[in-house]
């Protein structure tokens, strides 16, 4: 069988500069690449600049169209602490923590109004 892994997910913004300071300065993911393209920029981001993590993807004309349910998750190790950090910059909590089985989960906005889950998951 070939290998595969995950590389990226896609996310479409409307301004790569606010996006990258909130997956930066929010979430501590580090650039990978950037692209300059001729309607836009592509912008790769994850845990300690390595893969896998998002892909922002600014083109001109393009609607970021965030889903109600649909959403990036990332494994964290103090969901509370980290939400206080996210709130303290100015961004969305949609849900505080709750716990679910060993996991303790809550939910923020990136400035796009993508959900983004925060999950430390305990005992897995």
């Amino acid at each position: 069988m070939v290998g595969v892994r995950l590389d990226h997910l896609r996310v479409d913004v409307h301004d790569i500069e606010r996006a990258e300071r909130f997956y930066s300065e929010a979430l501590g993911l580090r650039r990978i690449v950037r692209y300059e393209t001729e309607n836009g920029v592509i912008l790769q981001m994850g845990p300690g600049g390595a893969p896998p993590g998002v892909e922002l993807w600014f083109e001109s004309g393009l609607e970021p169209r965030p889903s109600a349910t649909e959403h990036l998750a990332f494994a964290v190790d103090d969901v509370h602490g980290l939400l206080e950090h996210v709130r303290a910059l100015g961004y969305e909590v949609v849900r505080e923590p709750w716990q679910i089985g060993d996991e303790t989960v809550a939910f923020v906005r990136d400035p796009d109004g993508h959900l983004v889950e925060l999950n430390d998951f305990a005992g897995r």
